[in-house]
């Protein structure tokens, strides 16, 4: 098992024994021999967290003692915990999917009989919710109260380049080509690696913050003298701070930003072609669901396609 990986996450296993550590390390080192981003790792030990102290407590002694015994009755009260908390059903959803995939390795494993998580059962109905991108009054009113060149940076490179959170978080100076104006993102979120390209205010925000760093792997790192990455919970913390200033009358997020991104595209005639490639969507479904955010844009292509066609019709009748 890597070294570094054991490093990283046994002390956050310290809450079970013995034999669910040695369970959830080495799914984990399946996850990172699979090439998972570090974000979807980190998830998959909070969600693990999460459920064993949802169960209730003469249960969580076993659960602690052996994940592999988790059943049925244990989800059911890991749902209604979540649930209880305002947790979305789509985010519950999306929990029940990383455990289940957890418990499936335990069952190939040989060491869990049936997997706990039935569909029928556990799968909650969840409304099919649209990307939201931030209102341009408002997007501009956060951007100015940004006065730090790190945190303009941050929220430029998802602004301006698409990126996730955790893909900001985790860009090396390596991954940067300042001759090509380029950021390479590994293995991001829906396992495709990618090539962003830096917008003029961003490449100017860059080489400020380039100026101001000493040699440091993460472009954004952590208070462990830069061997680890800024967090994705103190990007979260920070755009918070700064959405008070202004007095905001929304609760945005960084996720806000993406989207954003995907529609301002969107809207200057970027095509959805090039917009996946640019978010480092696996496919163009995904892609298709910021083009449901706006019907001016569809309405300006129909009308487009219309004028050629109407002229291709006039030339043909003469």
């Amino acid at each position: 098992m890597d070294s570094l990986l054991y490093a990283r996450y046994l002390p956050k296993l310290s809450f079970v024994h013995a034999t669910s550590q040695a369970q959830v390390l080495s799914y984990l080192s399946l996850l990172q021999a699979r090439h998972y981003a570090q974000g979807t790792v980190d998830t998959v030990v909070t969600i693990i967290k999460k459920f064993c102290f949802s169960v209730p407590e003469p249960r969580q002694a076993m659960i602690h003692g052996n994940l592999a015994q988790a059943t049925v009755q244990d989800v059911d009260g890991f749902i209604k915990t979540a649930s209880a908390q305002g947790l979305a059903p789509a985010t519950i959803n999306t929990a029940l999917s990383l455990l289940k995939a957890f418990f499936d390795f335990l069952h190939e494993e040989g060491q869990m009989p049936h997997q706990p998580i039935l569909r029928h059962r556990h799968r909650l109905v969840a409304p099919t919710t649209l990307p939201k991108p931030m209102p341009e009054t408002d997007l501009l009113r956060f951007c100015t109260v940004i006065d730090a060149v790190r945190d303009r940076l941050i929220f430029l490179l998802m602004l301006r380049c698409g990126l996730r959170v955790s893909e900001v978080s985790h860009v090396t100076w390596e991954d940067i080509d300042v001759h090509a104006k380029t950021i390479r993102i590994h293995t991001s979120q829906g396992q495709v690696d990618r090539v962003v390209y830096l917008a003029p205010d961003v490449e100017q925000s860059l080489t400020l913050w380039r100026s101001r760093r000493s040699a440091q792997r993460y472009v954004f790192p952590g208070r462990e003298k830069g061997a680890t990455p800024l967090s994705r919970k103190q990007i979260f913390w920070l755009m918070k701070k700064y959405l008070r200033w202004p007095k905001l009358p929304r609760q945005y997020s960084p996720h806000w930003l993406r989207p954003t991104f995907a529609t301002q595209r969107l809207k200057a005639g970027i095509s959805l072609e090039v917009l996946k490639e640019l978010m480092g969507h696996r496919s163009i479904h995904i892609t298709l669901r910021y083009a449901k955010l706006y019907d001016a844009t569809k309405r300006h292509q129909y009308d487009q396609a219309m004028e050629k066609i109407e002229k291709r019709q006039a030339g043909l009748g003469r």
